[in-house]
């Protein structure tokens, strides 16, 4: 029976409560050492009833063994594991080392967590308890956390027990949190007189309440020695922090030595199986009396579950520590002489290194073949916690170096970043290796850039790249791509030409494609950006035949990145627009995790600049959502910067400033212009929408003097049509002039349909009466080969505004209807106020168009709806979207109800959707 523990186990009540009615339920119990949190998950496993458990613990010794703690989670629900895509059946048994390792990335492991234990639930009820979560292998716990974020409909109640102050990805799961303190003093009384066997003296238990702060473990442990504490004075706590530790201490002095001999081994083995012990005890002379006397030791040590454990995480601590070094190390050659099955290899090499008492090569080596091994299943925290030690014990500084260079790549995959840059300089400082340092310097830069100091890579890169030409010019090549592609955020094209052009010079003939597409990407986003005429598309263009020859690059991030450029960079009706799709799927499927937001972000950009702007603003929210759990600072300030975009274009405004000012303020902390800029551009066009030009212009006017001191030329970011429009609608003609003439140089020195379409625009805004409507109608021409459809309503609406003010109202009805039907379907509010009041001026009545219930789909239910749309099914969209299918029949009745829908074929034509296969299944 639980003393004192009423609201707690009310709380735990509630949650399984939860799943048995079909819903998820999560508990994050934390508290000190002792404080009853495996008790409270004991009674929680008792009171599932029907609901079947999974259940793992947290064990020192495996705690850097790759996914040890999800093995054992996950080891009734196996059998379901057919039964998931193949990407993620694949991704999960290569971790648990049940089939081929196919490097899937950490993402992909836990999607593939969520959902087996979604179809395990399929079958019923199931309760997720794991004890000394703050003990897990990192990747089990963040496999476990990945599953944990997301389950919301599926019938699963998750209980997870953590220490006070220690740290885990559990705790970053966000989950509810149930904190356990010490029992108020009717109960902690009970609890120790119950352990004492009668009543205790009031002023004693009152001194041994107040010490213990209502500890259970410290109580029942203090209890038969109540009578006989020290006597201190009132103010003066007794040292209770180290007396349950010495409480199990004396009971271990009681044994023999050979029996505390036998339990030194099971407080270092990573596993309670007594037979190891039995065999470690053997190596080190302790006699068969000695070992079953250990067994016995109730006081010390349990039988649960037919395998020997202690009682208590303390009362292991209290033995490994109190043993000496040596003996210690003589526990662990022990342990690993006698641990023979090939699955134990990782087990072993770090027995091997616990047993080393300075450098040692063998045991150097096997951790960092256990690295290897855990690399090879994506368990990149595990990878580099070995790696790190098998540095610490090498005593070569070349072969050191390596393994501390693969240690902080590990940590970096592992989406650990803190102390990689340190790593990589304590190893670039004792190797003169040129091929190791070129190595390390790829990774210092691209750390760098990812981190948000782009300036700082890129000069990293650019060093690394000059000093490798006469070591290896294609890796030369590719750092100088990797330097100008991975700073382009920065928005500082002179230094990127820099980079790409002597890319160019490297570049030969018989290269492989997949450098020829890195070199001319490369070049042709930097010549766009610098304003150099059409030498950038014309590079762009060159790429586009050697994307078909890459596909084996696929999990390439750079290359991934350079089929997003492609499309976005040219802007036009279809020229590449297929490999945006491509690269999504590859980032998604094989790809590490940290491309992912990238790629989300330029989907976002292109459907932002097509007529799809729910799916945009879906891109954008995920893009920013995983950038933050990648800490990847650059890209949230991306997708802010695209959000505030959209919003201004929404008629969001407050929205916009917000996301605007995020964007501003960690744009500018990073030194990441390019979006700076698309973010002032946001806050101009917020204003331009409202009716305030002089407030526009003064936005627009900022971004101009920020393209200016970064070197920024390119017209297709560049702020001037709408400067010229903001211009003459505040009545300043000349300035809308002078800037509609520069617009046009440009325009045409670059010759890309988007750019002439704007520049076009704005000379037709500001051109006399009798010239506008060629100009319009040329505009109206090149917008037909892009893809932009707000931009080319702008323009209908601007040529129906000159039309209406010319009195040509029936030919002005004509580019009016086409501009309110556009900003209508694109929900651009603010445009579509403007148009419907244009096109009554001219005696047409203009209904308007209700989108309220599709405005009101959260990000989550757009994703959702979109993907089903396009004619996924519902364990593709969950499989894509890393949630359970569960959660996203869920969501799908949500969005029926907001939309009015029944089916996939009208959910299609609500959100403007082209058809496609209708999938009511799973």
């Amino acid at each position: 029976m639980l003393l004192g523990r009423q609201s707690e186990i009310a709380a735990v009540g509630r949650a399984l409560a939860t799943a048995r009615a079909g819903e998820s339920s999560a508990l994050l119990l934390r508290g000190e050492p002792g404080i009853g949190k495996t008790t409270l998950l004991g009674h929680a496993v008792r009171s599932a009833g029907p609901m079947r458990v999974l259940f793992a613990r947290g064990v020192p010794f495996e705690s850097d063994v790759p996914f040890a703690g999800l093995h054992a989670l996950l080891l009734p629900a196996l059998g379901s594991i057919d039964r998931l895509t193949a990407v993620q059946a694949g991704g999960l048994r290569g971790a648990l080392g049940l089939g081929e390792r196919v490097g899937a990335d950490r993402l992909v492991v836990g999607a593939a967590t969520l959902s087996l234990i979604s179809v395990f639930a399929e079958e019923g009820p199931v309760l997720i308890a794991v004890d000394d979560g703050h003990l897990l292998d990192r990747a089990s716990a963040e496999a476990i956390a990945f599953a944990a974020r997301r389950m919301f409909a599926d019938p699963v109640a998750i209980l997870v027990a953590i220490r006070e102050g220690e740290p885990s990805p559990l705790l970053e799961a966000g989950l509810p949190e149930l904190g356990l303190g010490g029992l108020d003093r009717e109960a902690g009384l009970a609890l120790l007189e119950r352990g004492a066997g009668g009543p205790i003296p009031a002023e004693t238990a009152d001194r041994v309440l107040r010490a213990t702060g209502g500890n259970p473990l410290a109580l029942v442990e203090l209890a038969e020695e109540a009578l006989t504490l020290p006597v201190t004075a009132a103010h003066v706590p007794l040292p209770i922090a180290t007396t349950v530790e010495r409480a199990y201490l004396r009971r271990a002095l009681a044994l023999s030595a050979g029996a505390r001999l036998a339990l030194l081994l099971l407080s270092a083995s990573p596993a309670s199986g007594w037979e190891l012990i039995e065999r470690a005890g053997a190596e080190l002379g302790v006699a068969r009396p000695a070992l079953d006397e250990a067994a016995a030791a109730e006081g010390l040590v349990r039988l649960r579950r037919g395998r020997i454990e202690f009682r208590h995480p303390l009362a292991r601590a209290a033995l490994y520590h109190a043993a000496g070094a040596e003996q210690r190390r003589a526990a662990h050659r022990a342990l690993h002489r006698v641990m023979t099955d090939p699955d134990q290899a990782d087990v072993r090499a770090w027995q091997l290194a616990a047993a080393a008492d300075g450098p040692d090569a063998e045991a150097a080596e096997a951790l960092a073949e256990a690295a290897v091994r855990a690399r090879a299943r994506s368990a990149h925290a595990s990878a580099a916690s070995a790696m790190e030690e098998s540095a610490r014990l090498t005593e070569d500084d070349g072969p050191c170096a390596a393994r501390l260079r693969e240690a902080a790549e590990n940590l970096w995959l592992a989406g650990r970043p803190e102390r990689v840059m340190e790593l990589l300089e304590t190893a670039r400082g004792i190797t003169e290796d040129p091929v190791l340092r070129l190595s390390i310097d790829s990774l210092r830069g691209h750390v760098a850039m990812r981190r948000g100091a782009v300036e700082d890579g890129y000069h990293i890169l650019w060093e690394a790249a000059v000093g490798a030409v006469g070591i290896d010019r294609r890796a030369s090549i590719r750092l100088l791509a990797d330097a100008a592609i991975g700073s382009y955020g920065a928005g500082r094209p002179a230094q990127m030409l820099r980079a790409t052009e002597r890319a160019l010079e490297l570049l030969r003939p018989d290269d492989p494609p997949h450098l020829a597409i890195l070199a001319r990407v490369g070049f042709g986003i930097s010549a766009v950006m610098a304003g150099r005429g059409d030498e950038g598309p014309r590079a762009l263009r060159a790429a586009l035949p050697l994307m078909r020859e890459v596909e084996a690059h696929g999990s390439d991030p750079l290359m991934l990145m350079c089929a997003g450029f492609v499309p976005i960079f040219l802007r036009e009706a279809s020229a590449g627009r297929e490999l945006l799709e491509w690269a999504q799927t590859m980032a998604r499927d094989r790809a590490p995790t940290a491309v992912l937001p990238t790629l989300l972000f330029m989907l976002g950009r292109d459907a932002a600049t097509t007529d799809r702007w729910t799916l945009a603003r879906a891109h954008y929210e995920e893009a920013a959502r995983l950038a933050r759990e990648t800490t990847d600072s650059a890209e949230v300030a991306a997708a802010l910067a695209g959000l505030a975009w959209l919003d201004a274009r929404q008629g969001r405004v407050e929205e916009c400033r917000a996301h605007a000012g995020a964007a501003l303020d960690l744009a500018g902390r990073l030194g990441m212009h390019f979006y700076r800029a698309w973010a002032l551009i946001a806050l101009g066009e917020v204003e331009l929408g409202s009716g305030t030009p002089g407030a526009a212009a003064a936005r627009f006017e900022a971004c101009q003097r920020l393209l200016g001191e970064i070197g920024m030329e390119d017209p297709d970011l560049s702020p001037a049509p709408d400067l010229v429009e903001a211009y003459a609608r505040g009545g300043d003609a000349e300035a809308a002039r002078r800037t509609a003439e520069g617009l046009q140089a440009a325009a045409i020195s670059k010759g890309q349909p988007f750019a002439l379409a704007r520049a076009v625009r704005s000379l037709a805004v500001v051109a006399p009466d009798g010239e506008y409507a060629p100009l319009f109608e040329t505009a109206l021409g090149h917008h037909g080969q892009t893809p932009d459809t707000f931009e080319r309503a702008r323009t209908q609406l601007a040529y129906g505004e000159r039309l209406r003010r010319s009195r040509r109202r029936g030919v002005a009805r004509v580019q009016l209807r086409a501009a309110l039907e556009a900003f209508d379907r694109l929900g651009a509010e603010p445009w579509a106020e403007r148009a419907r009041a244009e096109l009554q001026a001219t005696g047409e009545t203009a209904r308007r168009r209700d989108d309220s219930t599709r405005l009101q789909l959260t990000p989550q239910e757009l994703h959702i709806a979109l993907s089903l749309a396009g004619g996924r099914t519902t364990r593709e969209t969950a499989a894509r979207l890393y949630l359970s299918p569960k959660t996203v029949e869920y969501h799908l009745r949500n969005i029926y109800g907001k939309l009015g829908v029944r089916s996939r074929d009208e959910l299609r034509t609500a959100l403007g959707e082209p058809g496609g296969e209708d999938d009511s299944g799973s």
